[in-house]
């Protein structure tokens, strides 16, 4: 017996098939109420015995408008491919619908049109022995249940389907000079709707750098440094650090994964330029000392770049004292002199470990201490680099 919530009552002695999406159903819908199931003119198909017949009943296609109209009729948003296929395919349990449960909706007739009944209190005297079968369909998973008493089913919702997925981003410095450590950090993110008992993060080594420590207990080779992360709750991230040194100059590019049993591998990319550092060394010598008056000395002027970034626009500028006189002047640029002061042409650039150097004579006009200075400048220096050589003559 089935009844609405009113003064006036009507009888359904069976229901023909009974879908029901848990979350859809209107909250003013009128309430019926049913005591027994299986009258032949409002139920969709005979009494199931075996499993088998449920899957008969779905894969008959004089039946499939008719459940597709029920669902239409409520709202169901999920796709009747993934229903039927289910049905064929997914495996089938014994259950029953408790006395004073509520179904959203239960399918009917009414002159044998498919009708759609809402909330539909189940008042038997006993639970209602059932089929039931899990699928998923559109993001969302589903429970059929099906009365063996008419073939009927509805649809428990039970909630979002597990989706497992990560999202990896990599952080690194845009430029670190030669020799410094160069801080990365991953993040990892859980952008899935489930928990990741454990996901791996990994980071490979560029050749040419090496480790010089990681955070979180990362378990560092010569190629790479991982960690494993427990317990990565969605929309929680995690970050690992490592620190990486490279001592020659150039583009370091990392590259770093993500993943864990159930959702796929992502990959992330980020890269740091290692700068490299001139370091100026001027050297300056006499070739001979003391020297007599009237006599001629040499001086050696050379410039060696000890740094790993080359020099640019090197320029050099000599001071003879009043007791000398310019005589000539050669070297990798070209050497000009007036009265005391003698230049060199600028040298563009000096490569790391390269070497340039120049010669300058001179004549010594009179007995004394005689300091020969030299000054370089160039456009990584601010203030100028400075040397003198003393030269005793008499």
């Amino acid at each position: 017996m089935m009844g609405r919530v009113k003064p006036s009552t009507f009888l359904l002695v069976g229901l023909a098939f009974t879908a029901a999406i848990l979350f859809h159903a209107p909250a003013q819908a009128e309430q019926h109420r049913a005591t027994r199931l299986g009258n032949p003119a409002t139920r969709f198909a005979p009494p199931l015995a075996t499993p088998d017949d449920l899957r008969a009943r779905f894969r008959d296609d004089k039946l499939k408008p008719d459940i597709a109209s029920i669902l239409r009729q409520w709202g169901w948003t999920g796709n009747l491919d993934d229903l039927h296929r289910a049905a064929q395919t997914n495996t089938i349990t014994e259950t029953a619908i408790p006395v004073g449960e509520t179904m959203p909706f239960m399918s009917s007739r009414e002159s044998g049109r498919p009708v759609c009944l809402r909330n539909v209190l189940w008042a038997g005297r006993e639970p209602a022995p059932a089929y039931a079968f899990n699928f998923a369909s559109n993001g969302r998973r589903y429970r059929c249940v099906t009365p063996k008493a008419c073939s009927n089913f509805f649809l428990e919702d039970l909630g979002a389907e597990p989706r497992h997925a990560l999202a990896l981003d990599c952080a690194a410095p845009a430029e670190v000079l030669a020799g410094r450590p160069v801080q990365i950090c991953l993040t990892v993110r859980n952008t899935g709707n489930v928990p990741e008992p454990k996901a791996t993060v990994t980071l490979s080594v560029p050749p040419g750098a090496t480790i010089v420590r990681s955070t979180e207990n990362g378990v560092a080779s010569a190629e790479r440094v991982s960690w494993d992360i427990a317990n990565l709750a969605t929309n929680a991230p995690r970050q690992v650090c490592a620190a990486l040194a490279m001592r020659q100059p150039g583009m370091l590019s990392f590259t770093a994964t993500a993943g864990s049993a159930n959702a796929k591998p992502v990959q992330t990319e980020c890269a740091t330029k290692i700068a490299g550092v001139p370091a100026i060394l001027l050297e300056l010598v006499d070739v001979e000392d003391p020297i007599e008056v009237g006599k001629e000395v040499t001086y050696e002027i050379k410039v060696t770049n000890q740094g790993t970034a080359p020099a640019t626009n090197i320029r050099l500028a000599c001071l003879l004292p009043a007791s000398q006189e310019f005589v000539s002047g050669s070297g990798i640029t070209l050497v000009r002199a007036q009265d005391h002061a003698v230049t060199m042409e600028t040298l563009p650039t000096l490569d790391p470990k390269a070497v340039a150097s120049w010669r300058v004579v001179v004549k010594a006009l009179q007995a004394a201490d005689a300091r020969f200075k030299v000054e370089l400048r160039s456009d990584q220096f601010e203030s100028p680099i400075e040397e003198d050589e003393s030269t005793q003559q008499y």
